[in-house]
């Protein structure tokens, strides 16, 4: 069980250490934010090529963290991003006061799209949807001495806060059609009743927030003109991403004994609107 979690978690466990080694080092001497940035850069290179050695499917903590060659692949894909965008910014991360605060924020960021990614049942789904949405809020702000940076970090708190409801309400109507939050066992007891495509459609609308689809996407244009650059490809590539990877893998393994009386609803709204 022990090697298991140590072998399937790899990347999650990297990044959490890069995280504590990260607070230990703010919390002591510190370090030269050049000196910082290349430690950093060979810690999310490895963080990056572990994904393709060792045992790559299987599953944890009774179906919670699932993880197979796919997912080891998204991961990986979102690893090499993250790495790009810190060495497309090493000038503006070079210079900055609060350097261990930005990747310590963007890291755990990371962390929860991963989370994300393995995610087996409802539960951990929205737990690191937050993790992943919240230090993201934190990064928009980083610009301390501009007042837009500020007031993008507001609007994606609201706007985030308002998504996350919407998303909890159709999870919990998802529960009470079924009575089973895990993604294994949900497609087998799913029914295409009044109650169940509410909840779909809550739990579509709460992610479409997340991926900025129209007409969902209102808060996006002022976020990242507010944020920081290295934020703001973060948060339209990584994050987006992940999303993206979470929403098809969903959207297959759960939604689809819905598929037929959700292309009928989907030609509807396409007749209403036009």
């Amino acid at each position: 069980m022990l090697n298991d979690f140590l072998i399937l978690m790899r990347s999650e466990l990297v990044i959490t250490l890069i995280i504590f080694l990260l607070l230990f080092i703010k919390l002591g001497r510190g370090l030269k934010n050049e000196t910082l940035l290349n430690m950093l850069y060979i810690l999310l290179f490895i963080n990056t090529i572990i994904g393709f050695f060792g045992q790559q499917e299987g599953s944890l903590f009774a179906g919670m963290f699932v993880t197979t060659p796919l997912i080891f692949f998204q991961k990986t894909l979102l690893s090499i991003g993250t790495l790009l965008i810190a060495l497309l910014n090493y000038d503006w991360l070079k210079k900055h006061a609060h350097l261990p605060e930005f990747f310590m924020l963007l890291l755990s960021a990371q962390l929860g799209m991963f989370l994300l990614i393995s995610s087996g049942n409802f539960l951990i789904f929205f737990l690191s949807l937050e993790l992943s949405t919240i230090p993201i809020a934190a990064l928009a702000n980083f610009d301390l001495d501009k007042k837009r940076s500020s007031e993008a970090a507001m609007k994606m708190i609201l706007s985030s806060a308002f998504s996350s409801g919407i998303l909890l309400f159709g999870i919990s109507l998802l529960y009470g059609s079924t009575g089973t939050i895990l993604f294994a066992e949900m497609p087998a007891l799913l029914k295409a009743d009044p109650l169940t495509i509410m909840g779909f459609i809550l739990f579509f609308t709460g992610l479409a927030f997340k991926l900025s689809v129209v007409p969902f996407h209102l808060w996006t244009a002022d976020v990242y003109e507010g944020s920081p650059l290295a934020v703001t490809s973060f948060l339209s590539v990584i994050s987006k991403g992940s999303v993206a990877f979470i929403l098809i893998t969903v959207l297959y393994k759960v939604f689809q004994p819905l598929v037929e009386r959700l292309l009928i609803l989907c030609w509807c709204c396409y007749h209403f609107l036009h």
